[in-house]
């Protein structure tokens, strides 16, 4: 809208989501970060901003800064875990190297309050939209602004976070002889963050490029979170449609690992670990139930008769939640408010994706609530019976127990390790 003789005050305000987590960021934040210019009007500015966070955010959970120091702590905060990331991935090589272990090393310095034990993960590097773009943002301005030791040092994060990956896979293909042709590869993991379906600057697609130029067999991909259709799609777009002819997108995990000579994991997911679930303790039955001082009523408690005789807003969601919980019966807008969205085109690309993957049982990868519920674990006994021999599992990312592999018959190699089994 044009405004002339009108004055706009321009205010940073950064977000610190994470990939999975955004909506319990979003309540819950760790900080709430303002930037303005430091006039008179500029603090106003950011003072009306900051009573709108303070309506669910702790008022000393809200920062004020100038504007240049709010963008470049954003900057700032994503390099410097991208660079916790690096460091703690090339001590892993030295690790294995050495004998020592990676997680051992980890935990030890972690316990430091000074350091603490937050990032400190060893894999094959980090993936998303943001830590690339921003340490290479922070290293842009460096050189720009005549600071290229500056500049180096942080490009290095980037070079790190290339090496661990290429590193790992580079260790795939030499525990396989050194080739990989006539043989199966199964990657678990396509996202680059466990419970999401981000594949934007995951690891994997770069350690599939790398193994295609091998000529396996087949290479074949699981997640659990992905729409195989996409990926297979986005391999494709990626590398060529020539090039990725053998690789195979699964929908499910058994039939991706089936005559497989190697599995290589390369996200965290829950799914892929083969360590027991832990039960929580049964609670004694002799213990009292503590009272508690102020309890808050049933939120999905009947809320009629109303207070007034005109229900508000809060009186329906009440009466919405309530209705729910007797008759099981849910609606996405119990106030009316949406308008209702028009059926899409015949030709909606992601109207046939989802047909097709609800026909063939696949997730689709596009946001269902169902598809990021927690997930029964693999049955690691099931697979290494079809696995081919000699039966490899190379973990990228920490989540499998050795020992309990290797009574499968199963040769494992972790990152940050020497082999061992």
């Amino acid at each position: 809208m044009h405004r002339p003789g009108v004055h706009f005050e321009i205010l940073s305000n950064p977000e610190f989501l994470a990939a999975g987590t955004a909506v319990n960021d979003l309540l819950y934040p760790d900080r709430i970060l303002i930037g303005s210019a430091p006039t008179p009007s500029g603090k106003r500015a950011a003072e009306a901003l900051l009573e709108v966070y303070a309506a669910w955010v702790p008022r000393e959970r809200i920062l004020t800064t100038n504007v240049w120091s709010s963008e470049l702590a954003k900057l700032v905060a994503n390099s410097m875990l991208a660079q916790r990331i690096s460091s703690i991935n090339s001590i892993s090589a030295v690790c294995e190297q050495t004998g020592a272990d990676v997680d051992e090393v980890a935990r030890a310095i972690g316990v430091d309050p000074r350091i603490g034990n937050k990032f400190l993960m060893a894999g094959i590097g980090f993936g998303g939209s943001c830590f690339k773009k921003d340490v290479l943002n922070l290293v842009y301005l460096a050189d720009t602004m005549g600071l290229p030791e500056v500049g180096e040092y942080w490009r290095q994060v980037v070079k790190m976070n290339e090496y661990a990956r290429d590193r790992f896979t580079n260790r795939v293909i030499k525990c396989l002889n050194n080739t990989l042709v006539g043989k199966k590869v199964t990657i678990l993991g396509y996202a680059f963050k466990k419970n999401t379906s981000d594949t934007r600057e995951a690891p994997a697609l770069e350690m599939i490029k790398t193994l295609l130029e091998e000529r396996p067999r087949e290479i074949a991909v699981f997640d659990p979170c992905c729409n195989p259709f996409v990926v297979k799609n986005e391999i494709k777009a990626l590398l060529g449609p020539e090039i990725t002819a053998s690789v195979h997108v699964y929908g499910n995990a058994y039939d991706a690992c089936k005559d497989s000579t190697a599995v290589v994991i390369a996200t965290e997911f829950d799914e892929f670990r083969n360590q027991p679930i832990p039960v929580a303790a049964p609670k004694p039955v002799d213990q009292p139930e503590p009272k508690m001082l102020g309890r808050k009523p049933n939120p999905k408690a009947d809320p009629r008769p109303f207070k007034e005789s005109a229900p508000t807003e809060n009186d329906l969601l009440a009466l919405h939640k309530h209705l729910v919980q007797r008759d099981g019966q849910t609606s996405e807008d119990p106030l009316d408010r949406f308008n209702v969205e028009p059926d899409c085109d015949e030709s909606c690309p992601d109207c046939i994706q989802a047909k097709e993957s609800k026909e063939t049982g696949f997730a689709t990868g596009m946001g269902s609530a169902e598809e990021y519920k927690p997930k029964e674990r693999l049955d690691w006994v099931r697979i290494a019976e079809t696995m081919a021999k000699p039966r490899w599992v190379f973990d990228g990312r920490g989540v499998i127990d050795s020992r309990e592999m290797v009574k499968l018959g199963v040769r494992v190699e972790s990152v940050g390790r020497q082999h061992r089994f």
